[in-house]
């Protein structure tokens, strides 16, 4: 990944963290690519990386976001909100066509004890 995709990872990873119903943001990207950044960074001591996939193919930018949502509000509002913001951030790249992929992983609070 690129210096400027990796800051656009980070860019949209902070911008979902502020999404009503998200309560945390997954890595998306591939189990091998993770744990291959995973063993990079601990040899490195690499910076912060975005948890928002994002890749660039000719002129296509390709964004992928897992989120973890909250049980109490409902789970298709809450992507399409998701959704709309790595639109609405993503798109600013002149040029590219953006396509927004957004999984999820309902978060139910524990129960009383």
């Amino acid at each position: 990944m690129t210096d400027d995709l990796d800051d656009l990872s980070l860019d949209l990873t902070d911008a979902l963290r502020g999404v009503e119903g998200v309560v945390d943001v997954l890595d998306a990207r591939p189990v091998v690519v993770a744990a291959i950044t995973a063993v990079a960074d601990g040899i490195g001591g690499g910076g912060p990386r975005g948890l928002v996939d994002v890749v660039r193919t000719g002129g296509v930018l390709s964004v992928a976001a897992f989120v973890a949502t909250d049980v109490g509000l409902p789970t298709p509002a809450t992507l399409a909100r998701v959704a709309a913001v790595l639109r609405e951030r993503a798109g600013q790249a002149p040029g590219d066509e953006v396509v927004v992929s957004v999984t999820s992983r309902v978060i139910e609070p524990p129960l009383p004890r």
